[in-house]
């Protein structure tokens, strides 16, 4: 029997992963709401998540950044769970995510499935945008707000050795 299941019920041995968030600060510019916040995910990782909206479809995330310390990634379109792996070279994280959304927004909104909302996106405004934006990650306060996530154990193994 493998080691994350339960003798009694033969279901995965659970764990629980404690995320510490802190307050949002939020930024418009060029057709797109970007919300921020420092997060720390257990002792495992943490930095900034960055979320990408379009203000045209206000209920649309388009991109979910996590800069993190340690595994940087992205989810394109905010709900897909497959993670793209940041390669930043020598770049800090943070100057990485704020050149990416401001410079090559067309394109996230394409890879997110959303190329006809890319197109109309204000690159102008986006690029005259990257000081603020910068900026506001710079300012980011510290997470106060703890909540805890239930996942497989085997999971928060994964996550810990990666």
């Amino acid at each position: 029997m493998s080691e994350s299941m339960s003798e009694s019920d033969s279901k995965p041995e659970m764990a629980q992963l404690e995320i510490a968030k802190g307050p949002d600060a939020e930024l418009r510019a060029g057709g797109l709401r970007f919300v921020a916040c420092r997060r720390e995910v257990g002792e495992i990782d943490g930095g900034i998540t960055l979320y990408v909206w379009s203000e045209e479809e206000p209920e649309l995330e388009l991109i979910r950044m996590d800069l993190f310390r340690n595994r940087p990634h992205y989810h394109a379109p905010a709900t897909n769970d497959a993670e793209t792996k940041i390669d930043r070279g020598d770049q800090a994280i943070e100057a990485w995510g704020v050149e990416t959304v401001t410079r090559r927004a067309e394109q996230l909104a394409s890879e997110a499935g959303h190329a006809e909302l890319g197109a109309r996106l204000s690159v102008e405004a986006l690029k005259q945008a990257a000081p603020e934006l910068a900026a506001m990650l710079a300012g980011l306060g510290d997470p106060t707000e703890i909540s805890y996530f239930e996942l497989p154990q085997a999971v928060l193994d994964g996550l810990a050795a990666s």
